[in-house]
C-alpha cells in the first residue's frame, strides 16, 4: 500500500469517525429537547374523534397517487383531504411541493374557488443540484389545476406576509431537518386564519419510526402552552395541531388492529 493510500485511508477513517460523533451529539441534544418538554412522543388520537369534531360532507375522496419515490401514502393524502373538506377550505397551503401529489388531491376534493399555494426552492437551489433532480418533476400532478399557485423560494427566506392569517388548512413537507421543520412550523403558525384552522407535519413517522427531527422541530417552535393541542393522527405518518383540538389521547398498542380500516378503489390511467 502506498503511502498516499494509508494517507486517504486514514482521512475517509477520521470522517467517519467524525460522523459517528456528531451523529451521536446530535441525538444527545434532541434527546435533551425532549427532556425538557418531558415528552418522548406525541399523545395519538383516533380519527374517528377527530372528525367527530370536523365532520367532513363526505367519507369518499378521489385520490391521485404513482407510489414513487418520496411521495406521501395515499392515507395520508386521504386525510388532508379529509379535513380540507371538513374546513370548507377557502385557502389551504403547503410547504413542500415536490410532485404536486398533495396539491393535486386538495385541488380535486374541493371548489374551484380554493385557492391552493405551494411553495418550494427554486431550481437554481444548491440542493437540487446534490440530489442532480430533473427540474420537470417539480409539480408535476398539479401543473393543469388553474386554482393551485406555485410558489418558489427556500422556506427561511420567504417572506409569509401575504398569506398570514388567512389559511384554512397548512401542510408541512419540505426539508424535514430539525433546522427547516423549527422554520417552518413558525410560519405555518402565523398562517392560520382562526382557532379551527389546522397545520398538519408529514413524516411523523418515517418507515414505522418516530422521526426526531420533526418532533423536536415542533416542540421548538409552537409555543408550550400550545403543545396540549398537537397529536399524532393514528393510522397516519401526521402529527397535527390546531387550537380547538382537546383530545383524550387513544391507547396505542404496536400489534393492535384499528377499528376502522380504509376501502380503496383503485384506476390504472396513463
Amino acid at each position: 500500500m502506498s503511502k498516499i493510500s494509508k494517507i486517504s485511508g486514514l482521512v475517509k477513517y477520521r470522517r467517519h469517525i467524525l460522523g459517528l460523533v456528531n451523529q451521536k451529539n446530535y441525538e444527545k441534544a434532541q434527546d435533551s429537547i425532549l427532556a425538557k418538554f418531558g415528552i418522548e412522543k406525541l399523545p395519538s388520537v383516533k380519527p374517528a374523534d377527530v372528525f367527530a369534531l370536523y365532520p367532513p360532507s363526505r367519507d369518499t375522496f378521489s385520490i391521485t397517487t404513482d407510489f414513487s419515490y418520496g411521495i406521501s401514502p395515499e392515507n395520508d393524502y386521504y386525510f388532508l383531504c379529509r379535513f380540507a373538506n371538513a374546513l370548507k377550505a377557502k385557502r389551504y397551503f403547503e410547504i413542500g411541493t415536490w410532485l404536486g401529489l398533495s396539491a393535486r388531491n386538495i385541488s380535486d376534493n374541493l371548489d374551484a374557488q380554493a385557492e391552493i399555494f405551494s411553495l418550494d426552492i427554486p431550481f437554481d437551489h444548491p440542493d437540487i443540484a446534490i440530489f442532480n433532480i430533473p427540474e420537470h418533476i417539480f409539480g408535476y400532478y398539479a401543473r393543469e389545476k388553474k386554482n393551485v399557485h406555485f410558489l418558489k423560494s427556500d422556506s427561511k427566506e420567504f417572506n409569509p406576509a401575504p398569506y398570514n392569517k388567512s389559511c384554512d388548512l397548512v401542510f408541512v413537507d419540505g426539508n424535514h431537518s430539525q433546522e427547516y421543520v423549527e422554520n417552518d412550523t413558525r410560519i405555518a403558525m402565523e398562517l392560520l386564519k382562526d382557532d379551527n384552522s389546522v397545520i398538519a407535519w408529514h413524516d411523523y413517522f418515517l418507515l414505522g419510526e418516530l422521526n426526531k427531527n420533526v418532533l423536536c422541530g415542533i416542540l421548538n417552535s409552537v409555543p408550550r402552552d400550545k403543545h396540549k393541542h398537537i397529536y399524532h393522527l393514528q393510522q397516519s405518518n401526521m402529527a397535527i395541531y390546531s387550537p380547538k383540538f382537546s383530545f383524550k389521547p387513544a391507547e396505542e398498542k404496536k400489534w393492535d388492529i384499528p377499528g376502522i380500516a380504509f376501502k380503496i378503489e383503485m384506476k390504472y390511467e396513463i
